[in-house]
């Protein structure tokens, strides 16, 4: 199963491309990640990801996306994300430092680049309703196709990105700088990300509001002022689905007993893990085994 590596406070370790050619190609499935979720992470690259088979959730700080083949999302630097799928979803999808488009002492950076980079713009959809966006999603499978190929032209792809990259610019409106800078400036969203460490880390085990704060020194209003401002949702409700969607997981994918997934995932008590269960899918944890496995 693929991982995605990162450090404390959710930056993606990888290095995507090399310095001299700062792009990578990914051709993701979600199936190969445990339980079809790329986990939550952020890296200083640009993130253009086209959904070609399957639908796909995209939850990036307090939103959810859904996102249909044929659809395609840009994301901007340092903006923590996560990807998920009730089935699958299959995504050829670029990571591109902004100096691939020009170097940051240039005058096309200043121009085109930063002001993207350093906006309050987190993320753009793109479909086919839209003229503009059309044209670029043509451009992106372009893109894709000439990059799955052994040998490209690199010439060549940082023009088809370059001109899918003006047309973002010439449509965009005016946006004022970060509100935000994803710096260690910025203690609620750094917070945010430490204690989602910890609930990743320490799910299996019985842990409460109070000690998900305590990684963070805070109290446990505030944590979850950080967390609804940051992500959409508290830290008891992330605890809770992220263990939702593990169980999932176990029953598609195991024959393990009931209560041994539950214990599994930090409930003791069988009962009350069959209740959020049923309140998180609608179904029973018997249930939804069974018609998954149908």
């Amino acid at each position: 199963m693929q991982k995605i590596l990162t450090t404390d406070d959710l930056r993606e370790t990888k290095q995507h491309g090399h310095p001299g050619f700062p792009l990578q190609y990914y051709l993701d499935d979600t199936r190969d990640f445990y339980n079809s979720q790329v986990s939550w992470h952020w890296h200083n690259e640009f993130e253009i990801v086209l959904v070609s088979e399957g639908t796909v959730h995209f939850y990036i700080g307090g939103h959810t996306l859904t996102l249909y083949a044929g659809e395609a999302i840009f994301i901007n630097s340092r903006v923590l994300h996560q990807f998920t799928a009730e089935n699958y979803g299959i995504m050829p999808n670029i990571v591109f430092a902004p100096e691939f488009i020009a170097p940051s002492d240039s005058i096309i950076y200043q121009k085109y680049v930063a002001p993207i980079e350093k906006s309050t713009l987190e993320y753009l959809i793109l479909n086919r309703e839209c003229e503009w966006q059309s044209r670029i999603l043509e451009l992106l499978i372009t893109l894709f196709e000439q990059l799955s190929a052994d040998h490209f032209n690199e010439l060549r792809i940082r023009n088809l990105l370059s001109e899918a990259w003006l047309m973002i610019g010439c449509h965009m409106p005016p946006f004022s700088e970060k509100k935000r800078s994803r710096t260690n400036s910025d203690f609620s969203y750094n917070s945010v990300l430490i204690m989602i460490r910890y609930i990743q880390t320490h799910y299996m085990e019985t842990i409460s509001l109070e000690d998900i704060a305590a990684t963070v020194n805070i109290s446990k209003n505030t944590a979850i002022r950080y967390f609804c401002a940051n992500i959409g949702m508290s830290p008891v409700d992330y605890l809770i689905k992220y263990r939702m969607n593990l169980s999932c997981k176990m029953l598609r994918e195991t024959s393990d007993k009931i209560s041994h997934i539950a214990n599994c995932v930090g409930y003791e008590n069988i009962g009350y893990f069959c209740r959020l269960f049923r309140k998180h899918t609608g179904l029973s944890p018997g249930e939804y085994r069974h018609f998954e496995k149908k």
